[in-house]
């Protein structure tokens, strides 16, 4: 083959290439992963000994969405809190999740525990009457059945058949293990599990223990905002995070 057409076929074949390319759609972001770090601490220690219990778990920042308005009667829903700082750590069977977030204010109070009940059964959702009574709170939630294969449910609570586990924490009555199977169904199941709370400077850190969790895992997270009227859909909330 002469030299001009080798140099005419391999012109050819490097524009079929370009155009081949070009027409190949880019590839999709990666998902969002969240690594839990192992610990030599216990869980007791990540729960109750401050930030030197932590300082070589590393941090993630993660987004924060805005629920709409769920009722007429509610104030517009303005983003106060974008972010949230997510620090996960592996120690002995278990998983320990610290949540960060800043808030201006600090909305809490003393009540009695909160009752078990039933699912929600009503045909639609109605405001509740408290309106004078909005507190801070915190939740991680995960699939009820987890493992490297879990499917990532809705982040309307799951579904019939994805259910969620809620690792719920209130300023006002602390923690609260809740489930759900979609959106109106969330109860509390009568459990509770170790957790702690501090809020210094105009930030709350809250520190779950939960459960082993294996990598593959989807977590998702929540933040009310007690100034803002937050309850029960209206909050602040992430986008599923897969543990690594």
């Amino acid at each position: 083959m002469s030299t001009f057409r080798f140099f005419i076929l391999a012109l050819a074949l490097g524009l079929l290439t370009a155009a081949t390319l070009a027409q190949t759609p880019p590839a999709s972001p990666p998902g969002q992963t969240l690594r839990a770090a192992p610990s030599g601490a216990t869980a007791d220690s990540l729960l109750n000994g401050g930030p030197s219990a932590w300082v070589q778990v590393p941090a993630k920042r993660i987004s924060l969405n805005r629920t709409p308005p769920l009722f007429e009667t509610d104030e517009p829903a303005v983003q106060e809190i974008s972010t949230a700082d997510v620090r996960v750590a592996r120690t002995a069977g278990k998983l320990v999740v610290q949540l960060s977030w800043r808030d201006a204010t600090q909305d809490t109070a003393t009540l009695t525990p909160a009752p078990n009940t039933p699912p929600e059964t009503r045909f639609r959702k109605v405001q509740t009457d408290a309106d004078d009574r909005f507190f801070d709170a915190a939740a991680v939630m995960f699939p009820a059945r987890s493992g490297s294969d879990a499917m990532a449910p809705s982040l309307q609570m799951g579904d019939a058949e994805h259910p969620v586990e809620i690792y719920y924490w209130n300023a006002a009555r602390g923690p609260m293990l809740m489930e759900a199977q979609g959106r109106g169904t969330t109860r509390r199941t009568g459990q509770i599990f170790p957790a702690a709370a501090a809020y210094q400077n105009g930030q709350w850190t809250v520190t779950f223990e939960l459960p082993e969790l294996s990598a593959g895992t989807p977590m998702a997270f929540a933040v009310w905002n007690g100034s803002q009227k937050d309850r029960d859909g209206r909050k602040y909330f992430s986008v599923w995070q897969v543990l690594e």
